[in-house]
């Protein structure tokens, strides 16, 4: 039968917390607490009555984590709705970074920092193979940070959505490439990103870096190859749509939980990025939790950034560049309509009645002083 993340946070957390207590951070146990109040008394919520049935019916309400996965749909489609308002008409390019395996270790022991200089220095050589093509134009772009794989493996790696248009500030045109089909060359662009985030973990995090294995700063050695993909998206309505899952979604849908087998192990569904073939992934209670850990950010991480004239600090260039194109410059996103409150019973009309107030831990009474 179906399942879902809370219930199995509830039957087996406990046992995991003793078990892995020493790489738990209050991170995990914040994420944790949240999901399993979602949508519960503990977090207070609305009475409604039907009109109809007159059945009273109680609306509680969403955590809000983004490692939940009953909650962020509605905000995905509006940050769906708004990153498409601000589409260029012009040729789009998903760009990968994708972090070498001997580096994903210090991911883990180390999240903000490494993740926000994932994000950084993958920006920074983005930038500067743009500019370099193009004498000094100006790109814009946003990144996104992803760090699960299709079995909810530990691999971090970031999205950016390039549209092919520069702005040269100093000359006040656009640049477009000569063929649509094609941005810049991977090459220039992976050495680019490895000398940064090489230069990056030695000036800013030294302590990082001389803690990293041999294997790891082997990863830096020139003759080291990383992994960077750059993919033709058309208009970039379908990339946008693509990044939106991992904006304000978790690493594991409900959907994808099938249950648990005779032997108390969970199955979940998962599709092969080589064959495209579906699948189903056995993991243990402890796995699954461990796994589903590993993508949960620090708190207040901003996994979603913009940079050059896509960035909240150069709209009115955005706004330029969008009259050379012939675009509205102040475009207004089409925000999905909130469905109405009905009877799930008969279908009638819900009137609300009062809130209901989320239930507070029990305290301690405050200790007497001399």
């Amino acid at each position: 039968m179906p399942l879902s993340l809370s219930e199995i946070l509830a039957e087996h957390w406990a046992s995991y917390a003793q078990a892995h207590r020493t790489h738990l951070c209050a991170a995990h146990y914040r994420a944790v607490r949240r999901v399993l109040a979602c949508r519960t008394p503990a977090l207070g919520g609305r009475l409604y009555r039907c009109d109809g049935c007159a059945k009273p019916h109680f609306a509680y309400h969403s955590c809000n984590h983004r490692s939940c996965p009953q909650c962020g749909a509605r905000e995905q489609q509006e940050w769906t709705a708004r990153q498409e308002a601000k589409l260029l008409p012009a040729a789009y390019f998903m760009v990968t970074f994708t972090l070498p395996a001997e580096l994903r270790q210090a991911c883990l022991a180390h999240p903000k920092e490494l993740y926000d200089t994932i994000l950084r220095q993958s920006a920074n050589a983005l930038r500067d193979i743009i500019a370099t093509k193009t004498q000094g134009a100006t790109s814009g772009f946003t990144s996104v940070l992803h760090t699960w794989g299709r079995q909810l493996q530990h691999h971090p790696h970031v999205h950016c959505i390039v549209p092919a248009t520069a702005w040269h500030p100093e000359r006040k045109h656009l640049i477009h490439p000569k063929d649509e089909d094609f941005l810049i060359h991977y090459r220039p662009l992976a050495e680019r990103f490895r000398n940064l985030m090489r230069l990056a973990l030695q000036n800013e995090h030294p302590g990082i870096y001389q803690s990293l294995p041999s294997a790891a700063q082997a990863a830096f050695h020139p003759a080291k190859t990383w992994n960077v993909q750059l993919q033709h998206v058309g208009r970039g309505h379908t990339a946008v749509r693509y990044l939106a899952r991992y904006v304000k979604r978790s690493a594991i849908g409900s959907k994808r939980l099938i249950g648990y087998d005779k032997h108390r192990n969970i199955r979940l569904h998962w599709t092969s990025s080589e064959t495209g073939k579906p699948g189903i992934l056995t993991l243990t209670p402890h796995e699954f939790i461990r796994r589903w850990l590993i993508h949960v950010l620090p708190k207040g991480f901003a996994r979603v950034r913009h940079y050059g004239y896509m960035s909240a600090a150069a709209t009115r260039t955005l706004q330029t560049i969008r009259l050379h194109l012939g675009a509205d410059p102040k475009p207004e996103p089409i925000l999905p309509e909130p469905k109405p409150h009905t009877c799930p019973c008969c279908g009638g009309t819900l009137t609300f009645l009062r809130e209901i107030a989320p239930i507070r831990p029990l305290r301690a009474p405050p200790r007497k002083t001399a």
